[in-house]
């Protein structure tokens, strides 16, 4: 079964506490390490110090003179793994699970202070490096074959097209914040502004024959909402992952793993993560969106779940676009404004990423 408390920010947390040992590193190695420890800050990743993933990768096939080294050897080398009869003590499973996570640590669209985050680990773990090296690392041989594991869970192209879906949806909600400040303009100012925003919110969020005092409501959670989305993306600490534990589920716990997406409301983890997986790169039939527009839409809707609070709401209906998200009486503005596609469709919108067909659909009433 797997243990839902067990989130992105207990692995991370555990190679901070590695990390903040460079001593018992081989000593090589400690001025890189002490680095990747300051890369790892309190609350996520320092986009500042996102150079030293580059240099863990090319130091761990550096061989001590001028020779190239296998990179498992490599990271063996620096975790000071060398034991008696073969055997890896305790403390260097974790030091070489630290180094084997940041290994599969990459940072997407970096511009400034701005940057996503992607962990790809390899396709073959099915734990979180933490336990599953001290699960299968015991020997020398067990850590070598954990370390030599390469092939990522998301590959170059994937990371990159879940780097511009994350810096696009800055865009889409940016614009949705424009488009907020003007619907609360005093009545009289930009009148014709004022209103086409007032309009757009109505759209997505309120039934017919809402008050006017209905619809500021509505736009100041939103305002609210959306500036505190866009301050998350630019601090540059936003990681994108999947569910490690997940891969080897069963059951009723494997549908999680044909979800497009999850992340836990509230920021009830610490940080901000999002859990991408196997349906987010599939077109399926009835998505109002396609490919890069629709992996758009999937991360500003999680991200509106983290950092808002949102649900996805189902009122005896899952209300999600494809099966109309439009509001009336019998999905009235308490639950449109609870429902994270409403959020993220409305976001889509106000940046003119609908066709009018899409924005057809998604707006059907059911």
């Amino acid at each position: 079964m797997v243990d839902w408390n067990r989130k992105f920010r207990s692995e991370y947390d555990a190679a901070r506490r590695v990390l903040a040992s460079a001593a018992a590193f081989e000593p090589g190695w400690q001025p890189t390490i002490a680095q990747l420890a300051l890369l790892m800050g309190r609350d996520g990743f320092d986009v500042a110090r996102a150079d030293v993933l580059d240099d863990l990768r090319r130091r761990a096939t550096q061989g001590t003179d001028t020779t190239r080294v296998d990179e498992a050897d490599g990271l063996l080398r620096a975790s000071a793994t060398a034991g008696e009869g073969g055997l890896v003590a305790e403390d260097a499973r974790a030091r070489a699970a630290a180094l084997k996570l940041l290994r599969h640590v990459h940072l997407e669209v970096r511009a400034g202070s701005r940057g996503v985050w992607v962990v790809a680990l390899p396709v073959a773990f099915t734990d979180w490096p933490s336990a599953q090296f001290a699960d299968e690392a015991a020997t020398l041989a067990g850590a070598r074959q954990l370390l030599a594991e390469s092939r990522e869970h998301f590959d170059a192209a994937q990371r990159r097209w879940l780097g511009t879906a994350a810096l696009q949806g800055l865009g889409w909600c940016q614009r949705a914040a424009m488009v907020l400040a003007d619907a609360r303009r005093a009545r009289g100012s930009a009148r014709a502004e004022r209103e086409h925003a007032r309009a757009l919110v109505r759209c997505w969020f309120a039934e017919a024959g809402a008050s006017e005092a209905v619809l500021d409501t509505l736009v100041a959670t939103l305002v609210r909402g959306f500036k505190d989305i866009v301050a998350a993306l630019n601090r540059g600490r936003f990681v994108i992952t999947d569910w490690v534990p997940l891969r080897g589920a069963r059951g009723q716990e494997a549908e999680f793993l044909r979800t497009e997406a999850f992340a836990f409301r509230a920021r009830s983890e610490g940080m901000d993560v999002v859990y991408v997986e196997g349906a987010f790169f599939d077109d399926l039939a009835g998505n109002v969106l396609r490919g890069q527009a629709n992996w758009t839409r999937i991360l500003v809707h999680e991200l509106s779940h983290l950092v808002c609070g949102t649900h996805d709401v189902n009122d005896g209906q899952a209300r999600y676009a494809w099966a109309g998200i439009g509001p009336h009486s019998g999905y009235p503005s308490t639950a449109t404004i609870r429902n994270a596609d409403n959020w993220a469709f409305f976001a889509a919108d106000c940046a003119g990423a609908l066709t009018p067909g899409q924005r057809e659909t998604a707006l059907r009433k059911t």
